[in-house]
Parts: C-alpha cells; structure tokens; sequence
C-alpha cells in the first residue's frame, strides 16, 4: 500500500492547525541568511502544496514534486484555485529528475525521516544536488534523534470537528531503537454526521530519526557544504525537548 493513499483526502483537515504561511516566512529568512532572496524554488515532497502555495505568494517561482498522486492531485487543484501555475509532479524524491538550475530546493515536514537508510537518504540528497544550481541552498527538516530517545513514543488520539465530518485519528507507535526507526501506525476513523456513515483508514507510516553528525556526513558526501542544524522554528541547537529539527546546505560551486 501506498503511504498517503487513503490518508490524503482528510490531510489537510487533520493538520488544519499547521501555520503554513508562519512556516514558510521562518524557511524564506533562512534562506536569505545564506543569500538566497528569490528566484526558482522546488519544494521536494510538497504534499497538497500549501508550503508550495505560500512561496508562490510571496513571488517565488515554484515546482514541487510528492510520490503520492493523490497528494499531487490535491496540490494542482489547490493551486489552480489560487490562481497559480504551479508545475507539480508525481516523483520520488529519491530520484533525481529534470528539474535544474534552481536557487533553492526545501524539503520540509520530515519528508528526511521517510527516508529510512542512509542510502535512501544520500539518494534523496542527490536530487536536491542535481535540482539545484552551484551555490544553491538546500533546506529539511527531520526527526531529532535525541529528542526522540529523551521522550520515547506514545500512543496519540487527535479529533477533529468540522461539521458534518469528525475525524478521529488513533496513533500508536512502535520504536526499533537498533534501526533508529518508528513505524507509526494511524487509524483513521472519518464519520459523516449528516449521513450516520463512517470509514476506517489505516495506514503504516515508517520513519528514521536521524542525529546531525549523519546528516551532516551525508550532505559532505553529496556534494554539499553544510550550513548548520537547528531546533525547527528556531536558531537555537537541536534538543530533547522538540522531536523537530531542520539543516542547511549549500551545493558546492563546481569546479
């Protein structure tokens, strides 16, 4: 089964609360402290688009790719909605494709941590280089290996009211410490109050938390020059306390 598949209708209702916009101006102040202020942007793992969206508002130009077609699909209907051209595609980031030349490539809401091998990862990284154009910015964010061994997993149930559904989603987790891994385990529950309906989704999502020191390795690996790793939505050092953490690259200027 494809992750996303059943899940995207009611993704951007469960993360309704999820501040785009608030997100989208911390990335675009990152990346004009490494000199990059504007110009072509590929959100790598763009979901519905709304970080995509958001950039585009704020006049970048913008491509986006997510292995999802049902997320793609979601994303081009936005966008049109909004009134953008925005050229989204159905891609695996661990491949690279024609996209080139881009001022910044953003990979963001652990799109990293789906990537659960350090070659799955690298190969990621190569896209992003390949995307980019020499002296381009690359910025992801991922799962904080401390902060993730400090607070262990828990089982999480979020409800969400938006007249006539309810969504009930059921979260347990269950952590392989030796495989730096968690494979969360959602049950969905979607009831239509209006019709007295009610639909079951479950879905296994499987993710690596990573540490700095290997991704920092990773991204030397592939042809970039680290910026520096931080706590997401801040310039402070990674922590226990937020399982959220974010890095910048830039590619190396070829020779």
């Amino acid at each position: 089964m494809t992750v996303f598949a059943d899940y995207a209708p009611w993704y951007d209702l469960l993360y309704q609360d999820k501040d785009y916009a608030a997100e989208t101006s911390f990335v675009e102040a990152r990346l004009r402290d490494h000199g990059v202020s504007s110009g072509k942007l590929l959100d790598l793992g763009c979901g519905t688009g709304l970080h995509a969206i958001a950039f585009a508002r704020n006049g970048w130009n913008v491509a986006g790719i997510d292995l999802s077609h049902e997320m793609i699909a979601s994303a081009k209907a936005r966008a049109g909605q909004a009134g953008f051209s925005i050229p989204f595609r159905q891609g695996n980031a661990c491949e690279t494709g024609p996209e080139r030349d881009y001022d910044a490539v953003v990979s963001l809401f652990h799109v990293a941590s789906y990537q659960t091998s350090r070659d799955a990862l690298a190969a990621m990284f190569r896209t992003a280089h390949a995307a980019l154009k020499p002296g381009g910015i690359f910025f992801f964010d991922y799962w904080y290996g401390g902060a993730v061994l400090a607070q262990g997993v828990e089982t999480r149930v979020k409800v969400i009211e938006q007249k006539p559904l309810r969504l009930t989603r059921i979260a347990q987790s269950d952590h392989d410490e030796q495989a730096a891994t968690v494979t969360v385990n959602y049950t969905l529950f979607c009831e239509d109050m209006e019709r007295a309906t009610i639909r079951r989704v479950d879905e296994a999502h499987h993710m690596r938390y990573w540490f700095p020191f290997e991704v920092e390795a990773a991204l030397r690996h592939c042809g970039f020059e680290p910026a520096g790793s931080h706590a997401w939505l801040s310039n402070a050092v990674p922590n226990t306390k937020d399982w959220a953490a974010y890095s910048i690259a830039r590619k190396a200027a070829q020779p």
